[in-house]
């Protein structure tokens, strides 16, 4: 079973996390959608809960702040120093949307936007490093950036954690991190975007069984958005409670091997 306990390597998304009205929903929906533990936050926390999978830190969940913000799940990548990533953003064009804060006990954060308008985070770790799990399921396998414009967002991000890129057709590449070149997430040329939908990170949860977990789904009220078949294994795309987005995958045998080998690397 992937796990880690350390600080993950510079530029690698290292958590995810989503905000919702109803909390309780939430909970309910996630545990047993993905069999999660969650271990509710201090006072000190404003009710930020942990996800966790086989007792290791799988994902975040936080009481919605911004009622004018759509639920979603939010990709955060590790940095060494979050106050300088936020100063290479800032040059590169982003958006900063949450100032650089300590989170007490635990790393510092902050929130971002690129030129095209996608969210995310970047996470210092401290006592929590982000990731305990990882390509395992119940945890996250994957992120993808669906952008409208890829050659500007390969310029952005490059220049912010130095990423190189490899091409993978016309529509998508992979992501290498700057640090040793392994492969850490993906772009893709997503024009099939509705107008009304920004460009965004998408999760990927890694599941044992596609069909059976789109099954559950449709059980919990959630939506079945699509399912459909990639290289890597069986995908689907689901509406969760509060109408956020995300991507499951059960990895084939091909994929879970190359999977293992990026652990090795890490």
């Amino acid at each position: 079973m992937p796990t880690r306990t350390t600080n993950w390597p510079a530029g690698t998304p290292n958590w995810v996390d989503c905000s919702f009205d109803h909390m309780h929903r939430a909970k309910d929906f996630y545990a047993k959608l993905f069999g999660w533990e969650i271990r509710e936050g201090g006072d000190d926390m404003g009710g930020y809960a942990v996800a966790l999978k086989h007792h290791h830190t799988a994902a975040g969940l936080a009481p919605r702040m911004q009622p004018d913000v759509p639920s979603a799940w939010s990709t955060f990548f590790a940095s060494d120093d979050v106050d300088a990533t936020a100063g290479a953003i800032r040059d590169a064009g982003g958006r900063t949307l949450v100032e650089p804060m300590d989170v007490p006990n635990t790393g510092r954060m902050a929130f971002f936007q690129d030129p095209e308008g996608a969210a995310f985070g970047v996470w210092q770790g401290g006592e929590h490093p982000g990731f305990g799990i990882f390509n395992e399921p119940g945890s996250v396998g994957w992120n993808d950036l669906m952008t409208r414009d890829l050659e500007g967002a390969k310029s952005f991000y490059g220049k912010v954690f130095g990423f190189s890129y490899e091409e993978m057709g016309s529509d998508y590449v992979t992501i290498k991190r700057a640090s040793d070149g392994e492969v850490v997430a993906g772009m893709h040329l997503a024009t099939q975007l509705p107008d009304d939908v920004p460009a965004n990170w998408l999760t990927h949860f890694v599941v044992a069984d596609r069909d059976s977990t789109v099954a559950i789904v449709e059980e919990l009220d959630g939506e079945v958005l699509m399912s459909f078949d990639t290289p890597f294994g069986p995908e689907a795309t689901i509406r969760g409670p509060e109408g956020e987005t995300f991507n499951v995958i059960a990895f084939s045998p091909e994929a879970e091997n190359e999977a293992e080998n990026d652990r090795d690397a890490v």
